[in-house]
């Protein structure tokens, strides 16, 4: 039965990963043309003239997204013996974090919707006050949530697979959403037109959805 579950939740962690990933490309495609514009470069010139619409469906998945790329998680973060409690805490921190993940992406879709909407005015210094307004205002939940999400569970799964609590080969230790984060990064500081957007935009994404693999591995 334990078996069954983990297999099913595993399933269902790939594919959760995968639709956000999808989200993360709708709303984060935005070409080689892109300009950060504003003081603190949060604002892409592209929004002027992306579709709402990719917003909108961005949203939507990553609304289905979240709750299912969290099964991958919870699957494979059942160790038995002294680490269950650790293991528990764990699942506690990353349910904590992908809540927060889908705070973020709303968050990040609201962002452009609000530019197109005021520069239609005319008035690009007002675009740039409110949306760097919003942003220093949501600046600790942000990047604190994305901790609980990306950065402490990946670091954990490195050190269980290391300690042997999970029993997979080391090359595993590769699989997490902040190597996958790092390896996109690198790719987009080549400054290849192939790697502008794609993977670093949806690489974290992709991460979670490798959780379900290591899960189906065991």
């Amino acid at each position: 039965m334990m078996a069954t579950a983990r297999l099913v939740l595993g399933i269902i962690g790939i594919v959760g990963g995968v639709m956000c990933a999808i989200a993360d490309l709708l709303l984060d495609i935005k070409g080689p043309d892109n300009v950060k514009l504003g003081k603190m470069g949060v604002i892409d010139s592209a929004w002027a003239h992306m579709s709402h619409m990719r917003f909108v469906m961005s949203g939507i998945l990553a609304m289905f997204a979240v709750p299912m790329y969290s099964c991958g998680f919870i699957a494979l973060m059942q160790p038995q013996g002294d680490y269950a409690v650790s293991g528990m805490i764990l699942r506690i921190i990353f349910l904590c974090g992908a809540m927060g993940g889908f705070m973020i992406h709303i968050f990040l879709c609201l962002q452009p919707t609000i530019y197109q909407k005021i520069i239609k005015r005319q008035d690009e210094e007002l675009a740039e006050d409110v949306i760097n307004s919003i942003f220093k205002q949501i600046y600790v939940p942000f990047f604190t949530l994305y901790s609980m999400l990306v950065i402490i569970p990946s670091i954990a799964v490195i050190v269980f697979i290391i300690k042997g609590v999970l029993p997979l080969p080391l090359w595993c230790v590769l699989l997490n959403p902040a190597v996958f984060q790092i390896i996109g990064l690198l790719l987009r500081a080549t400054k290849l037109k192939i790697f502008i957007d794609a993977p670093s935009c949806c690489a974290a994404s992709l991460g979670l959805a490798a959780y379900g693999v290591l899960a189906l591995m065991i």
